[in-house]
């Protein structure tokens, strides 16, 4: 952190040691006061005269009228579509098994560097990744995150279904087993895929029926901690339990059936024991 910024966050920031409210889909941005310092970071939340950004993982309040003409006026469209927004009044959720600790990781998709595409067709463009299987292949399209690869952690993300018959997340990518959260314009579903010589095994979870747009971003929220992943759309829950998961550290990836389909503001957080 430069001192330039360190003078912006004293002049004008306050810390707190906790956050309380965080919006999972919004975007970091470069916010810059009046006297020309600039800090990259994502507005959570508008109390009254004061703007919250997080950066890091730490809020700091600031005062909208020390903010640049071009900020105030980017406050007053969030605040308005934040207001509007049934999608994003669910896009603070409520855990289920666990609480957020340390910020692990987070990507508005600029570029994949960090990701291992295994299969398909993945393009980073306007701040989401575009997933697609590729034409005439049996696997569907794949891409893994290199790293983190904690144990326990809370994921939050958007998803797009757009042309996709089937997106979602595969978790602990194993040689045999594979945990897997998907998403239809039907259901949400969580399932364990054990591979075997010549066909794949598949153990099923929970199911939560609903209707999921196509042509809308759905936010997602997963936890996972110990032999537990919650995964969680709007109102529609699953609980899935099985060792394939317990103490074992959680390489994320994204799987398209289909597509093209979108991911966009990805963040990771430590899962703690809940209180």
């Amino acid at each position: 952190m430069t001192s330039h910024f360190n003078k912006f966050v004293v002049l004008v920031g306050i810390y707190y040691s906790c956050i309380s409210i965080s919006f999972a889909g919004e975007l970091r941005r470069t916010w810059t006061s009046l006297d020309g310092a600039s800090v990259s970071a994502r507005l959570i939340k508008v109390e009254g005269e004061n703007a919250v950004i997080e950066r890091n993982g730490v809020p700091y309040t600031l005062p909208i009228v020390s903010l640049s003409k071009g900020d105030q006026e980017y406050i007053n469209r969030w605040s308005t579509r934040k207001s509007k927004s049934s999608v994003d009044e669910k896009e603070e959720f409520e855990l289920k098994i666990s609480k957020k600790g340390k910020l692990l990781y987070e990507t508005s998709f600029k570029d994949n560097k960090e990701w291992r595409v295994s299969s398909g067709e993945w393009v980073c463009k306007d701040n989401a990744i575009t997933g697609t299987q590729a034409k005439g292949k049996a696997h569907k399209g794949h891409m893994v995150i290199k790293n983190p690869q904690p144990v326990d952690v809370i994921i939050t993300c958007e998803m797009y279904l757009g042309e996709a018959v089937e997106m979602g997340f595969t978790i602990d990518d194993r040689p045999k087993k594979l945990g897997q959260v998907l998403l239809n314009s039907k259901v949400l579903k969580g399932l364990q895929t054990h591979r075997t010589p010549g066909h794949n095994i598949e153990k099923k979870f929970s199911n939560a029926a609903g209707r999921f747009a196509k042509d809308e971003w759905h936010s997602i929220c997963i936890e996972m901690r110990g032999d537990q992943v919650v995964a969680q759309v709007g109102d529609h829950v699953i609980r899935c339990k099985d060792s394939v998961w317990k103490g074992k550290p959680k390489r994320l990836g994204f799987l398209v059936n289909g597509g093209p389909a979108k991911y966009r503001n990805l963040t990771m957080w430590e899962a703690r024991a809940a209180d």
